[in-house]
């Protein structure tokens, strides 16, 4: 049975934002610290801030300005029929966040153009937070120089990819050379895109209603068919052998390295998911309480677990303290009808003509033209 049901959208992104928080205040800190600081267990409460908000890092942030990118190309696609949008909307919400981040214009860029954009009102969004250095400097050295390679192979792209692996769920292939082309853009090391390639298969293969362990193999299958993959496979390998073992503990996760690399974070949010399926809460706690920079794996955990088997009661109670949940529950819906192909029916009657520019956000009504208000423009 497919999960395209909008609570499981919804409960994947918000799964991601909860494992992301949760492990936000553990990021700099080794498992001997965590237990010093909250106790033998380690942190068992999400920590929220002096306003009552649990904050998220730049991975909660570039997930929700990914998701907008593949609304908007999926728009002007229905539109103007013309596949070409993808990559370039995606790298330019990418430079929005940034732009957000330091208030620096890039070079060549319009300033109108990175505020063009209804998450410029999102106050969260402006607010500089945990995030990829080198990810941000590609950026501005790919703005000033047109050089599109590098060899970063940083945690940075990995989170973001979830919502192609949504949209492509009928087409694993086409999922995994998209998100290929995606990472890309600032991730050119191969364990870094191949990874995003693996996640995004991962992802529409548990849209499309299979087990975890069967989504995993379904995307081990198509990994191995691709050049320089030798070592995420090894990784992911040893996921699954210490997914088999009879005793876990926090020490267990210093295999995967510090998960600062995409491909280490995958093997890791793998692992935990392969023990943890049965009690997303207790998985995204033993995602965080440990030496690695644990809110990159809780982050991916939480969104193929949210995917997966939903929100239990203790994260259900953990999301109301979420910083930007009403947004991220916004823009699941969005998401939702484009993953379905399903955009307001009233935008079939949409005038190509009609200049765009001159409307006015806040007072259109009809849903058509607030849908194109709000995802048309690059």
């Amino acid at each position: 049975m497919k999960r395209l049901k909008y609570e499981n959208i919804f409960n994947c992104i918000l799964g991601g934002a909860l494992g992301d928080a949760l492990g936000v205040p553990l990021r700099d800190l080794t498992y001997d610290l965590i237990v010093n600081e909250y106790g033998k267990y380690g942190l068992r409460e999400i920590q929220i801030d002096c306003d009552g908000k649990a904050r998220v890092s730049a991975n909660t942030q570039l997930n929700i300005f990914t998701i907008d990118a593949l609304i908007r190309a999926y728009t002007r696609y229905y539109i103007y029929e013309d596949e070409k949008y993808c990559k370039k909307i995606t790298y330019t919400n990418y430079l929005r966040w940034q732009y957000y981040q330091d208030r620096k214009v890039p070079i060549d860029i319009e300033r109108n153009l990175l505020e063009d954009n209804y998450l410029y009102f999102i106050q969260e969004l402006k607010y500089e937070r945990l995030y990829e250095k080198r990810m941000s400097n590609i950026l501005s050295e790919t703005i000033q120089s047109n050089k599109h390679n590098n060899n970063n192979d940083g945690f940075g792209c990995l989170s973001n990819i979830v919502p192609y692996g949504m949209f492509y769920y009928d087409d694993y292939n086409k999922a995994f050379e998209t998100a290929i082309k995606v990472a890309k853009l600032t991730h050119g090391h191969p364990n870094a895109y191949l990874a995003c390639g693996t996640y995004a298969v991962i992802v529409a293969s548990l849209i499309r209603g299979n087990k975890l362990e069967q989504s995993i193999q379904i995307a081990i299958d198509i990994l191995k068919e691709k050049k320089d993959s030798e070592e995420i496979l090894s990784y992911i390998a040893l996921a699954f052998k210490m997914a088999k073992e009879q005793i876990h503990y926090p020490e267990k996760f210093d295999d995967f390295g510090m998960c600062k690399k995409a491909h280490e974070v995958l093997a890791a949010a793998i692992y935990v998911c392969l023990i943890g399926q049965n009690n997303i809460s207790n998985a995204l706690l033993f995602s965080v309480n440990n030496s690695c920079y644990s809110n990159n794996i809780a982050t991916v955990v939480g969104q193929i677990l949210g995917l997966y088997r939903g929100l239990d009661e203790i994260c259900i109670k953990w999301s109301q303290k979420i910083e930007m949940y009403n947004l991220i529950k916004d823009i699941s819906k969005d998401l939702y009808q484009v993953v379905n192909r399903n955009l307001p029916s009233e935008i079939e009657n949409y005038d190509k003509e009609l200049q765009i520019d001159e409307m006015q956000y806040e007072n259109i009504k009809n849903i058509s033209k607030w849908w194109l208000v709000k995802y048309d423009k690059i």
